[in-house]
């Protein structure tokens, strides 16, 4: 592997960045000075200077952005010159988790982990040879994961049917040690999810529900383990809106819909490889919600795997009727937690802007749980209220129904859908939900491109959730 580890001080035939505080990156640029004079790379000089870390005080966020920039400032060189290249972090005190962020930051700006190994570029850090490698191999495991999540989210939805997307969960299943079981459109209405089943059966492409499952210490089992750690991702492969219909303008990206279920399907695809002794139970529902003469209608009040009734008002606001079914299976299994993922609203992206996830909760304990595993994995997420006071949204009047699927209200949306989600978890179960509408993508000048955010987060929360 290319990337190297050298306790102590950089090599001088290396090319090197140091670390000094009067300088600036800008890949664009090569770099510039403290007087924002451009300067040239210069290919006798062997070191290369580049912005003051942040201090230790700050978030790992910061710790991770300072190394993407510096990736993608070596590959920006990378380009022009072809050489050794070495980071030296032995002059500055760093603890393991700041200089994993770091050193991941760095991987991802170098274009992830195939590109990494195309660069010859070493580390010097403080660490022993034995501790690095275990830190470079787990950021490893887990870029790849990441690229796995984004590889999904970015896929169209002609490449990437509700079927297609279970035929590949199944794949990594089989690959990663993981159990499966997958359940189709007939045999969904058969055992009760209905709502799984309204929002996927106006199109060709029927719905599918993907059951994943690490046993743990235990020896693999053929039925998902009882009380579990679960976990549910939103998989819609493409979201038209139904008969609700979107703007043609904001339908473009939504391939991307199905972020909730490739973050969860990558972070389980880990869990073997990283000796997980904590069971984890997984539930994707996958969809595409298209308008046709057999779609489900404005009004229609169905029957979720719970035995509720859900009167879906707007079939637009599909994520939720989705996420519903999943976590009512999941909490049959009488799981430690429910933790349920989507791309879920807007709002979530009008409260917090496009880099920060939300997180509704109504276990404070598992908040905390979740807020300190995204602050170790450097990802943003905010805390929003669990606001019981806006339950009287959700109560439907339709004959038959006992919620609906929308507020009947412009505001407060995000919290109410995560409210929903809640009524088909039973109180006594942790429930948490994390709305990443914002970060699941970022916006380019050719359209959205996912970024695999969250995927650091899960796995983190499922590696220490013994802890």
């Amino acid at each position: 592997m290319p990337l190297r580890h050298v306790h102590g001080a950089g090599a001088p035939h290396d090319l090197a960045l140091l670390l000094r505080p009067e300088t600036l990156i800008d890949a664009r640029a090569g770099f510039r000075n403290d007087r924002t004079e451009t300067f040239g790379i210069s290919t006798e000089a062997n070191r290369i200077d580049v912005a003051q870390l942040p201090e230790s005080t700050t978030g790992l966020e910061a710790f991770r952005n300072w190394g993407e920039s510096a990736g993608d400032l070596i590959r920006a060189i990378n380009t022009r010159i072809q050489r050794p290249y070495a980071i030296d972090f032995s002059s500055v005190e760093l603890s393991a988790a700041q200089l994993r962020q770091l050193v991941g930051g760095v991987i991802s700006g170098l274009g992830g982990s195939n590109s990494a190994e195309q660069v010859t570029l070493t580390f010097h850090t403080l660490l022993d040879d034995k501790t690095f490698t275990e830190l470079l191999e787990d950021e490893m495991r887990t870029q790849r994961a990441i690229e796995l999540a984004a590889s999904l989210v970015d896929m169209r939805s002609n490449q990437l049917t509700p079927v297609e997307f279970a035929k590949r969960a199944r794949t990594i299943a089989t690959n990663r040690g993981l159990g499966c079981r997958i359940t189709g459109a007939d045999e969904l209405r058969a055992q009760g999810f209905g709502g799984i089943a309204a929002i996927g059966q106006g199109s060709a492409n029927g719905p599918v529900l993907v059951e994943l499952w690490h046993s743990g210490n235990a020896a693999l089992t053929e039925e998902p383990p009882e009380g579990a750690l679960a976990i549910a991702g939103k998989g819609v492969t493409f979201d038209s809106g139904g008969l609700s219909l979107k703007p043609p303008t904001s339908m473009y990206g939504m391939h991307t819909d199905c972020a909730g279920a490739a973050t969860v399907l990558a972070a389980m695809s880990t869990l073997t490889a990283l000796n997980v002794s904590t069971a984890v139970y997984a539930a994707l529902p996958l969809v595409e919600n298209i308008p046709s003469s057999n779609s489900v209608r404005p009004g229609d009040v169905v029957t979720m795997r719970n035995g509720m009734g859900l009167e879906i008002i707007d079939t637009d606001f599909e994520g939720r009727v989705i996420l519903a079914d999943a976590v009512g299976l999941l909490a049959e299994s009488k799981p430690k937690a429910v933790v349920s993922l989507a791309t879920l609203t807007y709002q979530i992206v009008v409260a917090l802007g496009p880099e920060i996830a939300g997180l509704f909760s109504r276990d404070a304990q598992l908040a905390q749980r979740l807020l300190a595993s995204a602050e170790r994995s450097g990802e943003a997420l905010w805390k929003m209220p669990w606001a019981e006071r806006y339950r009287g949204q959700l109560t439907s009047i339709a004959p038959g129904a006992d919620l609906r699927n929308h507020p009947l209200h412009d505001s407060g949306r995000a919290i109410t859908a995560a409210l929903l989600i809640g009524e088909f978890v039973p109180k006594d179960i942790p429930f948490a939900h994390i709305d990443f509408a914002g970060p699941a993508v970022k916006p380019t000048p050719n359209g959205p491109v996912a970024t695999g955010y969250g995927v650091r987060t899960i796995i983190d929360f499922i590696v220490n959730w013994e802890q």
